[in-house]
This record gives structure tokens, sequence and C-alpha cells, in this order.
């Protein structure tokens, strides 16, 4: 058994796995694109609604797009070719053609559509007429889940974007509040979030006086608000900051 001391580790050295959610047309994809323009090293982007060539092409918000690598999936024999995907990552990992690329980062653009795109795969080619069967709903949150594990292991860091949706909660004292969180299959949301460092609500506030619209992301968690951040302190930050974690001196 390897034992090593907690104080031995220096967090600012470890790959992070990050979850950003919004309402569709608010933002996921250009907070990819501007996470990619600061990192450091390439960004390669595994891109299911195939939105985010258009968000960043237009070089409105994402001012350089060269460090962007995209792997479109199959909208249709999705089930298959996420599972080529995953396969294909793995070996670059072992090649040593991440390193070889320069691949720092890598990004899911998004796992709601990527969810319906597998039911739907799964219930092609079932016998229900092209509706997924009770046992499709299962492989499909067990391939997910599993999936963001072995991202995990490839050493990058890891960003997924999902749509958002409304969360109906009953707190033990029996009160109910409704609460956003990232359209995910209930059954695994928690999961997913919790394999996750960085869960943030994207977010748009209007300046009052000069009209301009800011792109900020929540990482405080609110109890009508799905976040939480457990790399450094900050409770919110604008898109483009993100990926400027604040570590503690202690580990500079």
């Amino acid at each position: 058994m390897q034992i090593q001391k907690i104080s031995d580790f220096k967090t600012e050295n470890l790959p992070y796995t990050a979850l950003l959610y919004c309402a569709p047309g608010v933002g996921k994809s250009t907070a990819i694109g501007l996470a990619a323009e600061r990192s450091e090293g390439n960004t390669l982007v595994l891109d299911i609604d195939r939105t985010i060539e258009r968000s960043v092409q237009k070089h409105e918000v994402v001012k350089n797009t060269d460090k962007l690598f995209i792997r479109q999936i199959d909208n249709v024999d999705t089930w298959n070719d996420w599972a080529n995907a995953m396969k294909e990552l793995e070996e670059m990992r072992k090649s040593g053609e991440l390193e070889k690329l320069d691949i720092r980062t890598i990004a899911v653009d998004n796992i709601s559509e990527l969810e319906r795109c597998i039911l739907s795969a799964l219930g092609a080619a079932g016998k229900n007429k092209g509706i997924p069967a009770m046992g499709d709903y299962q492989y499909m949150q067990f391939k997910l889940v599993n999936s963001l594990r072995l991202m995990k292991s490839l050493g990058v860091n890891i960003i997924w974007t999902a749509w958002e949706t409304v969360d109906q909660v009953t707190d033990p004292m029996g009160n109910s509040y409704s609460r956003l969180v990232p359209k995910i299959s209930v059954k695994i949301v928690d999961n997913i979030c919790g394999l996750c460092d960085v869960v943030g609500k994207i977010a748009v506030k209007k300046d009052p006086k000069s009209g301009n619209m800011t792109h900020g992301i929540i990482l405080d968690a609110q109890q009508n608000i799905y976040a939480k951040n457990q790399i450094d302190t900050r409770k919110g930050c604008l898109v483009e900051d993100f990926v400027d974690f604040k570590y503690d001196k202690e580990d500079k």
C-alpha cells in the first residue's frame, strides 16, 4: 500500500472536472471557447449539439480559436459512436497522442442532448417503434457516469455542459421549493455532479446604463440554484475568468 501525506499534493497541478449549465442560447459553447482561449494547451471538444462552431467562429466573444479541436459525435448512431469516442480517448492517452497534440482540456457539448441522442439510438435499434425501453434508460445512465469516470482518468481538465431544468425539492421539514439544476437524468444528476469539482450556472446580466450583457458563472450553492466550487473560494466569476482558479498560497 502506497501512502502519501495529503500536504504533499499540489492542488494547482491537478486537473479539474467542471459541469457548466444554463438555458439554451445563454452561453455554454461560448464558455468552452473562452476556457480554451485562456487555458494552457489545446482543448478537444466532443460536439453533440452542433452549436460550438457557429458560436465561436463569429469571433464576437472568443477571439482566438486556434487552440480548439472538434470531434463530432454521430447524432444518429450515438450509442456506438460515443463508445468509440471513449475508446479513442483511452487509446490517445496510452499512445501519448494527447500529450503530442498538447490536449490539456476535453469538453463535452452538451450532455443533455447526448442523453436524448443515446436514447433515440437505442430506441431505433429496439422493437418498440423507436421508443426507448426501460432498460435503455439504465444503459444510458451507466454509460454516462462511467464515461465521466474514464475521462477523469485521462489526466486532463474536463468540462461538460448541459441545459438547465427546474427540479422540485422537498426539505426535511416538508417545505417544497423549485431549484435550477443541470438537465440530466434525475437518477444520475447527483452522481455526475458529485464527480465534478465545480458545478456552475451560467447567467446573463444586463448593464442598465450601457445595455451591455455580462456573462457570469454562479459557483455558490443557493436554495434555488445547484452549484458548488471545491477548488477555490470564489462564489462567482465572469465566464472569461472561470479557469483562473485562486489557489491557496501554500499550494504555490
